[in-house]
């Protein structure tokens, strides 16, 4: 479509034309779905963020007299929007107590996966390394040295409980850096697959 056209075409759907933005929907379903299952490798989520995508466009459709570039507009939408739900799943504490877990595994066999996974490494080293001192000395001992909150206790005298909170702080932390630091979030992204 020549950009006269397609410019026309947005205006038409910024408008509340409903047909022209089935067009839409019927144009660019494949790339946004493809971009969405890409990421997720979930048909069902795919198909999901995807309806939520269109459903934004919508809803926000008097935007559209402003963009030049439907294929790159709809593009970024879609990017940001299933960034925005990885992240949200990626950042919660469970997830991130696996992916520290897995600081010590095996190497991976795949070129790509250990390039992230030494981006993963360093990523979260940084992030430790903005923990306050006691916080980052339980954690260090718990994730890299195995002991368990006992024995952690025992060695820096104080309780289990102390132990298991300062674990849980630190968790958040690192979240919290992950989120004020958005580049290591597509580390994090990458290596959503590997760790449900």
């Amino acid at each position: 479509m020549d950009h006269d056209n397609e410019k026309q075409w947005l205006l038409a759907v910024a408008s509340g034309d409903e047909r022209s933005f089935r067009q839409l929907v019927q144009q660019y379903w494949p790339q946004v779905y493809g971009t969405a299952l890409r990421l997720t490798r979930s048909p069902e989520q795919a198909k999901d963020l995807s309806q939520d995508i269109f459903l934004k466009l919508w809803n926000n459709r008097q935007k559209l007299s402003e963009v030049d570039n439907a294929g790159a507009f709809i593009y970024v939408c879609a990017r940001n929007l299933i960034m925005d739900f990885l992240s949200r799943k990626v950042l919660r504490t469970d997830n991130l107590d696996t992916l520290t877990g897995h600081l010590q595994a095996d190497p991976l066999p795949d070129a790509q996966a250990r390039l992230e996974y030494r981006e993963l490494e360093s990523t979260l080293s940084k992030a430790i390394e903005h923990l306050p001192a006691k916080v980052k000395e339980v954690f260090i001992l718990h994730r890299f040295q195995g002991l368990s909150h006992p024995q952690i206790a025992r060695q820096l005298n104080i309780s289990v409980v102390s132990s298991q909170t300062y674990i849980v702080r630190a968790l958040r932390s690192i979240r919290e850096y992950l989120e004020r630091h958005p580049e290591g979030i597509f580390t994090l992204l990458a290596l959503l697959i590997a760790f449900p």
